[in-house]
């Protein structure tokens, strides 16, 4: 029987951050993106994200290299972008009550994101926003994980 491939999904800092190779983004996180982005390249993984990174990060529509780089991602089995339909804005919109009844804003994009990424079954949510991290870390976003990226352990297999 095979096995499920992992899904990651990705909010838009995380595709500025390949895309641009954002020098506020440590270099940690740039090396687990670009190394998730190749084994999504190699069918190991599937990447998701929503369509709300559209609006985020291809808002020049002049730019070509950028139009280009979403026609090959758009050409790419292993990168699912999600369609934002309405029970994504209704949890979104739970996720900003949620945050606002402790005193904690929540950015639409953001709250698009994480619903998108929990409503599509996803593994993790990356963002290289800490306060998304930490929203999830204190019980505010707690439907699907929500971290910042990072490279999987090996497992060795002692026989």
């Amino acid at each position: 029987m095979p096995t499920r491939k992992r899904r990651i999904y990705w909010d838009a800092a995380c595709i500025i951050a390949l895309l641009n190779r954002e020098a506020t983004t440590e270099e940690k996180y740039l090396t687990a993106i670009e190394g998730t982005f190749e084994e999504m390249l190699d069918g190991k993984l599937l990447i998701v994200t929503s369509d709300v990174f559209r609006t985020e990060v291809f808002v020049d529509k002049d730019d070509r290299d950028a139009q280009a780089v979403y026609n090959n991602l758009l050409g790419c089995d292993s990168f699912v972008i999600l369609d934002v339909r309405t029970p994504m804005f209704d949890l979104a919109g739970q996720l900003r009550q949620r945050c606002g009844a402790k005193r904690r804003k929540l950015k639409t994009a953001d709250a698009l994101h994480v619903a998108a990424g929990s409503l599509g079954r996803v593994d993790e949510i990356w963002t290289t926003d800490n306060k998304l991290v930490r929203y999830h870390t204190d019980g505010l976003l707690t439907e699907t994980p929500v971290c910042l990226p990072h490279l999987r352990q090996l497992r060795l297999r002692f026989e």
